[in-house]
């Protein structure tokens, strides 16, 4: 659907919002200052690519939080990889052109949170329109058009010590992948879907999702999780050199394991993400 035009940005739930800003800084990466959502009691710190970025989200206000939780949309309960938001350039012609495959998606919705720079208190500003259990059945989904860019994506917030640049792909378990093919055709279009066996691969702008079975989950990823626990998800981020990223895990004592073309690092160590870097 040429109306989404990528992956915006990965939504991963955190227990301590403070403390994993304090794991993912020593992961390697620039974290942006901290950015408040005061309608809903939530705070975030954000990884920014040129293109895409990963936000890290947790409770700031616990009394507020509880007030508004029906209101912060479907995501995955639970710490780790919980909703994808999908890149639009016009909210408008996205609802129309979604409207035209059969799903009714509810928005644009205005929404803005503080960032607390060093120069002060900005108020980046963005429309939100959320698409419906059906239309994105394996994990959360919505769209996110952007309303001032400059606020959030600084020159200074994309370089990282770990030499991450980009958003390669995930991997979401999904009990049956199969059943969810239908729904993604009508949400990406049929180019984009290729089932593999019992894999379903949604291309997604320069971006690919696997949906996988838990069961398959030890052939692509090994022993990232225990015998009996539901399976992480799994993100891939471009580096341009695996050596220096993995001499940065090193020196600050972070464990991973080590591929011809890849490090890992374990839910664990990444608060209940699997993050791999690769060439």
């Amino acid at each position: 659907m040429p109306a989404i035009t990528g992956i915006d940005h990965l939504l991963i739930d955190v227990e301590d919002l403070e403390g994993a800003r304090a794991t993912w800084h020593r992961l390697g990466f620039t974290m942006t200052p901290r950015g408040l959502h005061p309608q809903w009691g939530t705070g975030n710190y954000c990884m920014m690519f040129a293109d895409s970025y990963l936000e890290l989200i947790g409770i700031a206000d616990p009394q507020v939080y509880a007030q508004n939780e029906a209101r912060r949309g479907r995501r995955r309960t639970g710490t780790g990889l919980s909703a994808i938001a999908l890149a639009t350039g016009d909210a408008q012609a996205a609802k129309a052109a979604l409207a035209g495959a059969g799903i009714v998606a509810d928005g644009p919705k205005d929404l803005s949170r503080l960032l607390e720079a060093q120069e002060g208190t900005r108020e980046p500003r963005f429309h939100i329109l959320h698409l419906p259990a059906g239309a994105s059945p394996a994990i959360p989904m919505f769209l996110c058009r952007h309303l001032s860019p400059d606020l959030v994506r600084r020159p200074e917030w994309l370089a990282h010590d770990n030499g991450a640049t980009a958003i390669v792909s995930l991997a979401v378990p999904v009990d049956d992948p199969g059943a969810t093919d239908e729904a993604y055709r009508r949400l990406f279009g049929h180019g984009a879907v290729t089932r593999t066996d019992e894999t379903l691969t949604l291309r997604i702008g320069g971006t690919s999702v696997l949906l996988v079975r838990p069961e398959d989950y030890d052939s692509l990823f090994p022993d990232l999780h225990e015998e009996g626990q539901t399976p992480p998800g799994v993100v891939t981020l471009r580096v341009a050199d695996v050596e220096a990223t993995a001499r940065h895990l090193a020196a600050v004592k972070v464990p991973f394991r080590r591929e011809p073309r890849a490090v890992t690092v374990a839910p664990k160590d990444a608060c209940g993400v699997a993050v791999v870097f690769a060439a």
